[in-house]
């Protein structure tokens, strides 16, 4: 079996999500550095040259053309108004990721809202975020990723 043929292991997927954020925020002239592998739900830190603007970044990652990625539970998930998910999927025949950006809050609302709806209906837990079902609101999402800053200090 050739190498391109293997299944990647969940963890080099997530590194190579991690770097393309961290490569796109720099090509933005923004510091963006990943973090260590056991800094808690904190993937990639974002700061202004200046130090004017700061940022936490989440990244989930999946190597499939996806609409929702799991996620930890709504109370685990990362909040507070310089927290963000960036949720990448690859889409294969072109060889690139597609992006899209969401608050944590608004990240920990959805999950929150899936995981009672799960419980209504009798079903195990599965704590996850999915993508607006029509085509404008996940045009919004791809369009904040490809404009967005840090918030400003």
């Amino acid at each position: 079996m050739r190498n391109s043929e293997k299944k990647l292991p969940n963890d080099l997927i997530g590194a190579a999500g991690v770097h393309f954020v961290v490569s796109e925020l720099t090509l933005r002239g923004l510091i963006a550095l990943p973090t260590i592998r056991n800094t808690p739900g904190i993937d990639v830190l974002v700061s202004e040259p200046d130090g004017s603007a700061q940022a936490s970044l989440q990244v989930k990652t999946s190597l499939k053309n996806v609409n929702f990625w799991p996620t930890s539970k709504p109370e685990k998930c990362l909040i507070g108004p310089r927290s963000f998910y960036v949720f990448l999927r690859y889409i294969s025949p072109e060889k690139r990721f597609e992006a899209f950006l969401e608050s944590g809050e608004r990240v920990a609302r959805q999950v929150r809202r899936n995981l009672e709806e799960y419980e209504r209906l009798g079903r195990r837990e599965f704590p996850y975020w999915a993508l607006p079902s029509n085509n404008e609101g996940i045009q919004q999402l791809s369009e904040r990723w490809k404009t967005w800053r840090p918030p400003a200090i």
